[in-house]
């Protein structure tokens, strides 16, 4: 598929809901088969002194865009005096393709994905503060603590758990969260299979949680990548 590339410095003049809602966006690209947006790539400055570290690229795009739209975006981010450019995108494991074409390099892992086969051979007390809250758009319910809660949604079988807390925590708290989270997903959607949860890198301890009731971690994880622009 041969797709013109089009690049965008306005809001106003940009497709659709292709602008991100951030100050710091210095421009969208975008991928058109004849009149149809079929991926795009957003680019952030983030004002850092260091031009190794100023232009962030956030890309939407299909296999087939995704080299010719990151290509223009070097060249954006080039001529706003950027020297590197930076985004994060999830990898199975595997080598990239397009990633090596483009000359880029894989830099720290952000976050990876751990899984858990059910019902859960590991068994933890949930705790009685555990309480039920609102559930946002997507998520099928949420369960809490004071300062912490999951997420999860019910995707073909598996148990998407989403986390998030305001305070470090201890891996006790989170371990009973964790627990009343799985027993829930047991007694409402007894044909899930699987749950699936991600934990950033360096959160030690939602990973001591996680390993606590049996999740181990899998190949899929996010990474930071750079492509250094040349003069």
């Amino acid at each position: 598929m041969n797709s013109a590339i089009e690049t965008f410095y306005d809001r106003a003049a940009a497709p659709g809901d292709h602008w991100p809602d951030d100050d710091r966006t210095l421009a969208v690209a975008v991928a058109r088969d004849e009149d149809a947006v079929v991926g795009s790539v957003a680019l952030l400055d983030l004002g850092a002194e260091d031009s190794a570290l100023r232009i962030v690229a956030l890309p939407d795009a299909t296999d087939e865009t995704w080299v010719p739209l990151m290509r223009e975006a070097a060249r954006v981010a080039r001529e706003a005096g950027g020297t590197v450019l930076r985004w994060v995108a999830e990898t199975d494991g595997t080598a990239e393709p397009a990633v090596a074409e483009l000359g880029a390099t894989e830099g720290e892992e952000i976050y990876r994905w751990w899984r858990l086969t059910l019902p859960s051979a590991r068994r933890a007390t949930a705790g009685a503060a555990v309480r039920t809250l609102p559930a946002p758009d997507g998520a099928d319910f949420r369960l809490g603590l004071e300062d912490a809660l999951f997420d999860v949604g019910i995707e073909d079988g598996t148990a998407v758990l989403a986390h998030d807390r305001e305070e470090e925590g201890t891996a006790a708290g989170l371990t009973e969260l964790l627990a009343a989270v799985l027993g829930k997903v047991g007694a409402e959607h007894p044909g899930v299979g699987e749950a699936e949860a991600y934990a950033d890198s360096r959160d030690d301890v939602l990973v001591e949680a996680l390993r606590a009731l049996g999740f181990t971690p899998t190949d899929r994880r996010a990474a930071e990548y750079h492509l250094a622009l040349r003069p």
